[in-house]
C-alpha cells in the first residue's frame, strides 16, 4: 500500500507548529490585562512569545509528531478503506496533543494561559488532519511469466 502519510504528517504537524502560537498570540492579546508603553514594546513581546512558542513547541512535540506517524500508519494499514479515516485520525492528534500538554501543564485547570495554547494546538492538529489530502493507493500486483 502507498501512501503519503509521513508528508500528511509533517503538514498536519508543521502546521500546528507554525500557527497555533498565532492563534495563541491573539487569544492572550484579547483575555490578558497588560498595559505596554507603546506599539512596539506590544509587537515585540509578541514576537518573543511567538518565537518561543515555535522553538520550545516544535522541540516538546516531536516525539508526539514521531508517534503520530506510526499510529497513522497503523491505522491506514487496519482501516484503509473506513470512509472516517481523517476523522480518526484528527481525534487521535488531538488525544496526543493533549497527551503532550498533560506531561508539561495542568491540562484540566481551565482558562489559564497554556489552556489556550493547549486548545490552539488542539484545533491546529484536528485542523490540518482534515484539510491536509492523505493519499492511499493500493499496490497493483502484476505477474509475469
Amino acid at each position: 500500500m502507498n501512501t503519503n502519510s509521513i508528508l500528511y504528517s509533517l503538514k498536519v504537524w508543521l502546521t500546528s507548529v507554525g500557527l497555533a502560537p498565532v492563534m495563541f498570540i491573539i487569544v492572550d492579546s484579547f483575555t490578558s490585562e497588560n498595559n505596554y508603553s507603546s506599539v512596539m514594546n506590544f509587537v515585540s513581546e509578541k514576537i518573543t512569545i511567538y518565537a518561543a512558542c515555535v522553538i520550545f513547541g516544535g522541540i516538546i512535540s516531536f516525539f508526539t509528531w514521531m508517534l503520530f506517524i506510526l499510529i497513522i500508519k497503523g491505522i491506514i494499514t487496519c482501516f484503509s478503506s473506513f470512509k472516517l479515516l481523517k476523522q480518526v485520525i484528527a481525534g487521535v492528534g488531538v488525544l496526543l496533543t493533549l497527551g503532550t500538554f498533560a506531561v508539561f501543564f495542568r491540562v484540566l485547570e481551565i482558562l489559564n494561559e497554556p489552556f489556550y495554547l493547549i486548545i490552539s494546538n488542539c484545533v491546529c492538529i484536528a485542523g490540518g488532519s482534515l484539510f491536509y489530502k492523505l493519499e492511499i493507493r493500493e499496490e497493483v500486483n502484476v505477474i509475469v511469466d
